[in-house]
């Protein structure tokens, strides 16, 4: 990956990280406030998002175990947040959410929705197939949301009209919410044993648009061969290209250094292009896309 590409990447994530966990700020001290069990187990949703997004890919040793303890935590809190939705369910609702309650849910769904249209169009011009899967990991986020909404709304209806039954709805919705917080939990720690040296192994990927890239690079005469891999979501590729065996070295480093810029900038997730240089050797004449001066500079079969 170059420099800009890895700079923008760990910007973005730490970026979405430190918004997600403003988010759970808020949702906590709003929650606690307002009186409302729902949006303070919808914290520990947010909190989890915040931590998945700010740790790297691949961890070992001590960060990895910091990982793990903190996604422990996580799980924890949110069984507790199930337990103590179920103990309110079996008891009589004693009040509604307060309006600090439902001002900081407004507040933090805006904030996580904006990241998230964010963070999405930017995958999206990069890579179609991430932007996928960080839609799909927003969708148990966006469910939560929709669980805090109807229950805070219930509750308030109830407790306007005065029908006690739908205050039901906050502590049912604090119960659920909590149980897709426990499988975010829990997520987080598979994450941490998947991402262990002998889980990750590199994947191979198709090369066609690889190599259909590097054909249009001046000087290419063949790709000869392209081998290009998957670990996490980076590529790495080999590639052995062909030139005309008259180019001199300088011009077949040249050819070479156009093929690996075109590759890294036009594909995001290629963070590593090893290139080597052959000649083209098969019958004349040698079809070349560029007409090549005479010169007493060694070429690359002298």
């Amino acid at each position: 990956m170059t420099p800009r590409q890895q700079q923008f990447g760990n910007s973005a994530r730490r970026a979405e990280a430190f918004g997600l966990g403003a988010a759970a700020l808020i949702k906590g001290i709003g929650g606690y406030i307002g009186g409302s069990p729902s949006l303070l187990a919808d914290a520990l949703n947010s909190a989890a998002d915040a931590f998945r997004g700010s740790t790297p890919k691949h961890t070992a040793g001590r960060a990895a175990l910091t990982k793990a303890l903190l996604s422990v935590l996580i799980l924890v809190g949110a069984l507790e947040a199930a337990i103590a939705g179920v103990h309110r369910m079996l008891r009589t609702p004693e009040e509604a959410p307060g309006t600090p309650a439902v001002a900081a849910f407004f507040l933090a769904v805006l904030l996580v929705l904006a990241l998230f249209i964010l963070r999405y169009r930017s995958l999206q011009r990069t890579d179609s197939a991430a932007a996928g899967e960080y839609a799909a990991e927003h969708r148990l986020s966006l469910y939560a949301s929709f669980l805090v909404a109807a229950g805070m709304a219930a509750s308030i209806a109830g407790s306007g009209f005065d029908i006690p039954e739908m205050m039901y709805a906050e502590p049912a919705a604090s119960f659920l919410v909590a149980v897709i917080a426990v499988i975010k939990a829990i997520r987080l720690l598979l994450g941490v044993l998947e991402e262990s040296p002998d889980a990750r192994k590199a994947q191979p990927v198709d090369p066609t648009p690889f190599t259909e890239t590097v054909q249009r690079v001046r000087g290419v005469i063949e790709v000869r061969e392209l081998q290009a891999a998957k670990e996490s979501e980076t590529v790495s590729i080999d590639l052995v290209l062909s030139v005309n065996p008259r180019m001199t070295v300088k011009e077949a480093e040249e050819v070479a250094n156009r093929s690996r810029d075109l590759l890294m900038n036009r594909f995001v997730q290629v963070i590593e292009v090893k290139i080597r240089i052959e000649p083209y050797h098969t019958g004349y004449p040698y079809k070349s896309n560029e007409e090549l001066p005479d010169s007493e500079q060694p070429t690359i079969v002298q």
